[in-house]
């Protein structure tokens, strides 16, 4: 063999090996179609798509669905608590019951007025009324005095509506109206003159505030008119 044949022969052997080479590390490569690796908290993936394993001694977040099925739009129903009870209709009744001769004993009282046969009223009402409401019928007599003028007749009144009743640590607080017609009474000047009033004006609502302690039973402690009094 010549060497020039040598030389042939090698350089094919040389080529032979290299192919086999070649195809040896093709066919150990990876799979043609998985791609470079990517950590589940790769800093270049958004963290909302991140879902972390929930810590040690504590569960993963419960699933929505997992809840008891419903419209999740619905409206929270919230507990009312019932609201405190109102004033039986009988309680009532019995306010009124018992503050109805209060008020009759001081609108009879009240009515006559005579500077000549002159009343201690703060002396005769006094377990009635409180003494600031007497002073209001003391003024009132004073001021007929002063002018010489009576008054005779008698009041009448329809009966008494109780408008708010309320307890108190030591007792209740009532409120109460009545219709006290006065046509009945006639008021007279010094020189006999008979003042003259209207039927409208005869009529009129009285408001009177009562109050009862634990100790004291119902007292007048004060009376009011309202805006438009007619009744």
């Amino acid at each position: 063999m010549t060497v020039r044949r040598r030389g042939l022969m090698v350089l094919l052997g040389l080529l032979a090996i290299a192919t086999i080479v070649t195809a040896v590390v093709l066919a150990g490569g990876p799979p043609e179609n998985e791609g470079p690796g990517t950590s589940a908290f790769d800093p270049s993936v958004p963290t909302s798509t991140h879902t972390p394993p929930p810590a040690s001694g504590t569960a993963a977040p419960a699933d929505p669905s997992d809840g008891p099925a419903g419209d999740p739009t619905d409206p929270v129903t919230v507990p009312v608590s019932p609201s405190a009870p109102s004033p039986s209709a009988s309680g009532l009744e019995e306010v009124e019951a018992e503050t109805s001769p209060i008020l009759l004993a001081v609108l009879e009282e009240t009515a006559e007025i005579s500077p000549e046969e002159p009343s201690d009223v703060v002396g005769e009402l006094s377990d009635v009324a409180t003494r600031a409401f007497l002073s209001e019928l003391e003024a009132e007599r004073l001021e007929f005095e002063t002018e010489g003028w009576t008054r005779t007749g008698d009041y009448s009144f329809g009966e008494v509506e109780v408008l708010e009743h309320s307890t108190t640590s030591d007792g209740e607080v009532a409120t109460v109206r009545v219709c006290v017609d006065s046509s009945a009474l006639v008021t007279q000047r010094a020189d006999g003159q008979v003042i003259e009033t209207s039927p409208e004006s005869a009529r009129a609502w009285n408001i009177f505030v009562l109050e009862r302690s634990d100790s004291v039973d119902w007292r007048i402690v004060g009376r009011t008119f309202p805006d438009d009094p007619a009744c």
